[in-house]
């Protein structure tokens, strides 16, 4: 019997560690093409699995064009699932699709109606039309299996209960991306549908959602979530989902009136435990301790049975297990889930909290300790090495609008000195030259060592490198090690990369080491994402007392707004920024995807201001594009500083 030829989409950490070691072991198959935003990932595959006939390319819909390529893989980051499996169905290819099988109800529902256009697949010689199956691999678990035919035999009697918990650790698989960070609901979406597929096989379809806890341990990302639910018949389901730094496991209890199972997918996945009155039996499906060492080495016996149905199904040989309607309905809950924890009300005592005070008479440092004590004081201990990080993006001050300004820094130094004498100011080489140089032409580096702090130029600092968006980034040690980390940006515009204003987030740009940081303009909100959520800021006063509005970051017209805006958290600090500056934080899309993936507040009614009110000082800035007065100014601006 022929070959089915097939291609992998999304060459990270799933493609190589689950699903092509197992794929090479079906010898039914022939991995044909691979496809990858970063072409090195795929060339990398390429290499490690011997695949000296497969193509690659760097645009998944060149690989969809193969008329040679019958299935097809969907590996990539979640919010990508729709799109290509949508293309692939239209290319006429079998798609096995990583879960959750999208990330809305509405994308989900597109999935369905047009795998029904196209013909559904089904048993006989051949499939009918394309295949698509939703991955859920641990419903091929050994000891699962074992407990779906027991539970048909009324082993426990009626269900009634389902408890199940998947803890997962993330370094544990090694992720090329973040993307999992990046999940609307952290772990809801990354490892809640595992438990909730599994649920829906044993106690049917989900009725509702009954209550959600989500615990965050005051971290921009939920980590921990746990749900009960209502499942058909009246099953109740008790299912939680956590990342931890632990090693993983994935516990599932099943309930009936006349006894109950156990079992640990992950850890032990050919033992089962059965429970009926005083006896327990253990049921043991083979490998023995071997079973341990399997999962170790990232050979758990699901992702080979998983692809080998998959094949099965399509070569027209077996029923497929995973259907569409299944993953849609996961889906479906998840939404449901999301929509319970938008509903949630959200306390005084547990809202960001953003101080907004004004700088009367010039006295920066009074405005300064006015806005610290309103967030609750500098939380370090005594003698902790603290970072600073102010803006010297460019190498004159023209207008006191483009870089902090040097009185801000100076007298946040000063009031760092009352607790600490390790106190490093921090910048990096950019394109407008050497961070040395630039902090000398501005006066920085003055302050700085009149107020006995150091000066250090992370590119020449030690330096551990991180992949972001098919980048490598060089993030300092320096900054990564600090015990206390102060962000100072200024308040400003930004016509660069479509990000509209550059202020807390933008700043910590200015810490990756690499010289040529331009490059990373093509995937620039990617990046600042990472950045912000990878390096942990203490505190942020963002410079609003001459701000920029117009052709930022450096050709814009000043704006005296004499505010200090303090904070803890980057994104909500810049959500308020944008409301002070007349800018739609929705319309920034760096801050609307770090509130879809949970890392701050976007919404102005559930961030607590305190000190001054917004309306009271906003101020409609001029927007970054090319007007005629902002082309004006840029003129005006660029003759100052060059004149």
């Amino acid at each position: 019997m022929r070959e089915v030829v097939v291609g992998i989409i999304g060459c990270g950490t799933v493609a190589e560690s689950i699903h092509l070691p197992a794929l090479k072991m079906i010898s039914e198959i022939e991995i044909g093409a691979l496809a990858d935003i970063d072409e090195r990932r795929a060339s990398h595959l390429l290499e490690k699995f011997h695949l000296e006939d497969a193509s690659v390319h760097r645009d998944y819909r060149d690989l969809l064009k193969n008329p040679e390529i019958e299935a097809v893989w969907v590996l990539t980051p979640p919010r990508f699932h729709a799109e290509i499996s949508l293309e692939a169905l239209k290319n006429g290819k079998h798609v096995l699709v990583e879960k959750p099988l999208a990330t809305s109800l509405e994308e989900a529902e597109v999935i369905r109606e047009t795998l029904r256009k196209h013909g559904a697949g089904g048993c006989g010689d051949r499939p009918k039309g394309p295949v698509l199956m939703p991955a859920h691999n641990f419903a091929f678990t050994p000891c699962f299996e074992r407990a779906l035919d027991l539970l048909e035999g009324d082993a426990l009697g009626d269900i009634k209960e389902i408890r199940g918990r998947t803890v997962s650790n993330l370094a544990f698989y090694k992720a090329r991306t973040d993307f999992r960070l990046q999940a609307k609901g952290g772990v809801i979406e990354d490892q809640m549908p595992h438990i909730l597929y599994l649920a829906r096989r044993v106690g049917g379809p989900f009725r509702r959602v009954l209550s959600l806890e989500p615990y965050g341990e005051g971290r921009p990302l939920i980590e921990d979530a746990r749900v009960r639910a209502e499942l058909g018949d009246g099953v109740k389901a008790d299912l939680s989902a956590a990342w931890s730094g632990f090693i993983p496991t994935f516990k599932l209890t099943v309930v009936g009136d006349e006894g109950r199972l156990e079992m640990d997918l992950l850890r032990r996945p050919y033992n089962l435990t059965v429970f009926r009155g005083d006896e327990r039996e253990e049921i043991k499906l083979g490998r023995g301790f071997l079973q341990y060492l399997d999962v170790l080495r990232g050979r758990h016996p699901s992702y080979l049975r998983e692809d080998l149905h998959f094949v099965e199904v399509v070569r027209g040989e077996a029923e497929q297990r995973i259907t569409v309607d299944e993953g849609v309905e996961v889906v479906r809950v998840l939404d449901e889930i999301m929509e319970v924890l938008e509903s949630r009300p959200k306390p005084s005592v547990g809202m960001e909290r953003v101080a907004l005070v004004r700088v009367e008479d010039g006295d920066v440092k009074r405005a300064i300790r006015e806005s610290i004590a309103l967030l609750g004081g500098l939380n370090f201990k005594s003698g902790s090495h603290v970072i600073v990080k102010p803006n010297i993006c460019f190498w004159k001050n023209t207008e006191n609008m483009v870089i902090t300004d040097p009185r801000i820094l100076r007298a946040v130094l000063e009031i760092l000195d009352e607790r600490t004498d390790q106190i490093t100011v921090v910048e990096s080489d950019n394109n407008s030259g050497p961070a040395e140089k630039r902090a000398e032409k501005t006066g920085v580096l003055e302050v700085v060592e009149e107020c006995g702090a150091e000066f250090l130029n992370l590119s020449h600092d030690e330096y551990v490198e991180h992949e972001v968006a098919g980048f490598k980034i060089r993030l300092p040690k320096t900054v990564l090690d600090a015990d206390y980390l102060v962000n100072l940006p200024k308040m400003k515009t930004c016509n660069v990369a479509n990000t509209l204003i550059t202020v807390a987030m933008k700043n910590m740009f200015g810490v990756i080491a690499d010289k040529k940081k331009v490059r990373l303009h093509k995937r620039l909100v990617d990046v600042l994402l990472y950045v912000n959520r990878t390096i942990r800021q203490d505190l942020i006063i963002v410079d609003g007392v001459t701000a920029m509005e117009g052709l930022g970051p450096i050709w814009g017209t000043p704006v005296q707004l004499n505010l200090i805006v303090a904070g803890r958290n980057p994104a909500t600090v810049d959500t308020l920024c944008c409301h002070i500056m007349g800018i739609n934080p929705y319309s920034v899309e760096v801050l609307w995807r770090a509130y879809k993936s949970g890392m701050s507040e976007i919404n102005i009614e559930r961030i607590e201001v305190l000190g001054e009110k917004v309306g009271d000082v906003k101020r409609r800035f001029s927007y970054p594009i090319f007007l005629k007065k902002n082309i004006t100014g840029a003129i005006r601006t660029a003759l100052k500083t060059y004149l």
